[in-house]
């Protein structure tokens, strides 16, 4: 996620409420989505922290693996949506009117994605040498990084959207007024 104030290739351009509409819906149902994939990761991790079985903590530690892997190629393809449409959008829509820059907002916003996933790196970069001779600690160690950052992204998504969802809305009222 990161917020570059130039310029945008969305049909949001146009200032179009039913893109900008569109592109709300949108932020909405993708965070949904990935909330809902936070949720297993983290009752998955949080499973493993309890685990005594080693043999079953490994194949979950597998299962994990892949489902992070998973959540990432989908984190990046929505940052990258967020990124080079609607937040550009947004920036360039608001540096023109007479108020405090939003750029700090943002900054937060870029801060706490990085640092959820800074923790999902964590997590992999201990699971890579697991094996059954692995102590549970070093697993439920590798998983507390994984509970962290399911928490640290869940935020976001919902800072995300008490930051967006108002300024979409003012655009709609803009236009709303303007073409009336």
């Amino acid at each position: 996620m990161a917020t570059h104030a130039t310029g945008y290739t969305s049909g949001i351009a146009s200032s179009n409420p039913v893109e900008l509409a569109f592109a709300t819906d949108r932020l909405k149902e993708e965070h949904k989505e990935l909330r809902e994939k936070l949720r297993l990761l983290e009752t998955s991790a949080k499973e493993l922290i309890l685990l005594d079985d080693s043999g079953k903590g490994i194949q979950l530690v597998q299962e994990l693996r892949l489902l992070t892997d998973q959540f990432m190629i989908e984190l990046e393809r929505h940052s990258e949506w967020e990124d080079q449409e609607l937040f550009p959008f947004l920036l360039t829509y608001f540096d023109r009117q007479p108020a405090p820059s939003m750029m700090p907002s943002f900054w937060v916003l870029e801060k706490d994605h990085q640092l959820g996933i800074s923790f999902i790196q964590s997590f992999q970069e201990a699971i890579i040498d697991v094996t059954p001779l692995v102590v549970k600690k070093r697993l439920a160690d590798a998983a507390a990084h994984l509970v962290q950052a399911c928490l640290i992204l869940n935020d976001h998504f919902t800072m995300e959207e008490q930051l967006i969802f108002p300024l979409t809305e003012k655009v709609l009222t803009d236009l709303e007024y303007f073409f009336s």
